[in-house]
């Protein structure tokens, strides 16, 4: 969404530190019903993919920097095909190559060739903008294009128009139309009728006898996207001829055109006709002379056999409805099917609190019905129902982000109705600058790495009550819970099924819980809380978090690691990597490392967690096979440049340690370690004493 003014968030909330000791914690709210999440370690649901990290315009050309966008692992990003009509900035190809270093790929909307909401105008002229795109996407070499979003919001952007209210004794659509001979010939009517049962309409050629023409039920009218077609036959003379439909004797029927085979044109919309006692009325489910006398059914395939003679390689994705509509999709699918143009990658938009899963199930079974093998999901904008209040509040997100994991969506980008501030990652930070709430509860997930996991929640059906998504890494020996939406009072997580590498029961496990703070998407948040801290014995398999005093806002991260493992290790791998690359190597704790940090770009960031202010020692891990005294330069919360001596190591991937000391606060903390100004060094990991 682009063209709505950004509206004052009015709602705050006090939020502070809990604190607390082993399974005990303070509870700061009114008592409710305690309400039960539970997590199967043992059901897997799929690589980690981070496919809900991204947003519509959340990078420009110029921002945010690439040490906000690295630590989200986001899957994919929507920008426009360029920049100067729907939007003055971040223009795809641009965009691409700012986060080609990044790992996130993007997805290009067509549609914002156009100003306004769009201003399509022929054929002809879009084929020339798509050219004209894919081209530059080739000559650019990108190799992070995720797909080609042929059409935006076709169901409100779409300029088609049709004729209903065709409700009355008199009420009639007279065409005139040419054709060259005297024959019969095959006349295609569009319609909808959505009475649920058969309609009819009385036929009549140059004002003959009436015959009757009968709609079979579409299953719902235009404005819903349930139109169908029917062929007749009509017996029409040479040159100019009028056909009347008018009210028939069962039920009500709407018109959008008629083909003529054969005629001169073939289409003939009903709103250019003699309209009698009916209205006409524009929807993006029927055509019009605006937009060019096609649907956007025939318009989505035309545009995806252009798409694959210029590139047949390229993703076509489609087709992106403002909301989910069964009989639009339906009608959509069979269409595309018939003409061998199906999307490679289907979506539509999550906007206003519709129960997704209801959705999502309702398409698959649409697919089969149809013979379709499932295509990949992209939910391209998606928001809590209150849209803009909701972006990124970890609160309203977490119900539709565990959604998408769970039903396995391709990808997911948060929507943007903050008009005046692109380039904040949706709305997850609170300047261009600054991190509010909703960016840490997005770079936990971002932190996610091994494979999703099962998670039932109360609903799985509502997109704001309590849900939450989770990851087990067997390698790194963790496991993870994210979770949100309605959780004022006490939630009790069910976590069961324990890999072998926690133990068994009798077994303790290390749980740490963390919340992210939201006020609102303008206040920044500089780093995460502490709701408790402990360790569980597992019994039946399984443990409960038991956790109270939460807020509605805010988003919540349950961090479970063996008992005794070390928590105060950060591997350089799992950091944010800016223009370097992961190196594998038996010598490396873990099996990789951080290499070639060679450019002046070339830093890693560590995202660490302590439990109070104080000075550390910090050992970093690194190799140095220069010969001589290498450096880098250290940094820590934007604070001022200091530098770090490496002395040579055996060589290139053997390792060796160095101490320093850092200054750190309770909570979160960035320790950034960037290219130095004498040689070369590798990063494998830092430890915090």
């Amino acid at each position: 969404m682009r063209s709505f003014k950004s509206k004052t968030m009015k709602k705050a909330m006090l939020f502070g530190m809990l604190t607390a000791l082993g399974s005990s914690l303070i509870g700061i709210s009114p008592a409710y019903a305690a309400t039960a999440l539970t997590v199967d370690l043992s059901s897997v649901i799929g690589p980690v993919t981070h496919s809900a990290g991204g947003s519509l315009y959340g990078v420009i050309e110029n921002q945010p920097d690439n040490n906000l966008i690295l630590p989200l692992h986001a899957k994919a990003f929507n920008n426009p095909a360029v920049s100067g009509y729907q939007q003055p900035w971040g223009a795809a190809i641009p965009v691409a190559q700012k986060l080609a270093g990044t790992g996130s790929q993007v997805s290009i909307r067509l549609a914002d060739w156009f100003p306004g909401w769009y201003s399509y105008s022929n054929l002809t002229d879009w084929f020339n903008k798509l050219t004209t795109t894919v081209n530059a996407v080739k000559s650019a070499g990108l190799t992070n294009v995720y797909g080609y979003e042929l059409w935006n919001e076709p169901d409100g952007t779409w300029k088609g128009k049709y004729v209903g209210g065709l409700d009355y004794s008199d009420s009639y659509v007279q065409f005139t139309v040419n054709v060259p001979t005297a024959k019969a010939y095959t006349m295609t009517i569009r319609y909808a009728n959505g009475t649920g049962a058969n309609s009819t309409h009385n036929l009549s050629v140059n004002g003959g006898s009436a015959s009757t023409v009968t709609y079979p039920n579409s299953g719902a009218w235009t404005g819903a996207g349930g139109a169908a077609s029917l062929n007749v036959t009509v017996n029409l003379n040479a040159g100019s001829n009028t056909i009347r439909l008018a009210k028939g004797s069962t039920g009500y029927a709407e018109i959008d055109y008629i083909d003529i085979a054969g005629a001169s044109p073939v289409r003939y919309e009903a709103e250019n006709a003699t309209v009698t006692h009916a209205t006409v009325y524009n929807s993006g489910f029927a055509s019009s002379d605006a937009s060019g006398n096609l649907t956007f059914r025939e318009f989505f395939s035309q545009t995806y056999m252009k798409l694959k003679q210029l590139d047949p390689a390229a993703k076509a994705i489609g087709p992106e409805f403002a909301g989910y509509r069964h009989y639009a999709m339906l009608d959509f699918m069979s269409y595309q099917k018939s003409q061998n143009t199906l999307p490679d990658i289907s979506g539509w938009h999550q906007l206003g609190g519709e129960n997704f899963t209801a959705n999502f199930n309702d398409y698959r079974a649409i697919e089969s019905s149809l013979g379709i093998s499932a295509r990949p999901i992209s939910i391209n904008e998606y928001s809590g129902a209150a849209w803009i209040n909701d972006e990124g509040k970890p609160g309203a997100v977490a119900p539709l982000i565990a959604k998408f994991e769970r039903l396995k969506v391709d990808t997911a980008m948060q929507s943007y109705w903050d008009v005046p501030n692109p380039g904040r990652l949706g709305s997850l930070l609170a300047s261009s600058t600054q991190r509010n709430g909703g960016w840490w509860f997005y770079k936990w997930y971002g932190d996610m790495t091994g494979n999703m996991v099962s998670v039932t929640p109360p609903d799985v059906n509502s997109v704001t009550s309590l849900d939450g998504f989770a990851n087990v890494d067997s390698s790194r020996q963790y496991a993870s819970v994210l979770f949100g939406g309605v959780t004022d009072g006490t939630v009790n997580a069910v976590i069961k099924n324990f890999p072998s590498f926690f133990g068994t029961n009798g077994s303790k496990v290390h749980v740490r819980v963390d919340w992210t703070p939201f006020v609102n998407r303008t206040t920044a948040v500089n780093t995460t809380n502490t709701l408790l801290e402990g360790d569980y014995t597992i019994a039946n398999n399984q443990i409960t978090v038991s956790m109270s005093g939460l807020y509605n806002n805010d988003g919540y991260r349950i961090y479970i690691t063996p008992y005794g493992q070390a928590t105060n290790v950060y591997e350089a791998e799992y950091a944010a990597v800016s223009h370097a690359n992961i190196a594998s190597g038996s010598g490396a704790s873990g099996g990789k490392y951080v290499a070639q940090m060679d450019f002046s770009d070339s830093y890693v960031d560590f995202y660490v967690k302590v439990p109070t202010t104080k000075t550390y020692t910090m050992t970093i891990r690194y190799a140095n096979g220069t010969g001589a005294n290498s450096t880098q330069g250290i940094a820590y919360n934007n604070g001022a440049w200091g530098t770090v001596t490496y002395p040579a190591t055996a060589g290139w991937g053997q390792f060796g340690t160095v101490n320093v000391n850092v200054n750190l606060t309770a909570g979160d903390n960035i320790i950034r370690l960037a290219k130095g100004t004498t040689g070369y060094a590798e990063l494998d990991s830092i430890t915090l004493n």
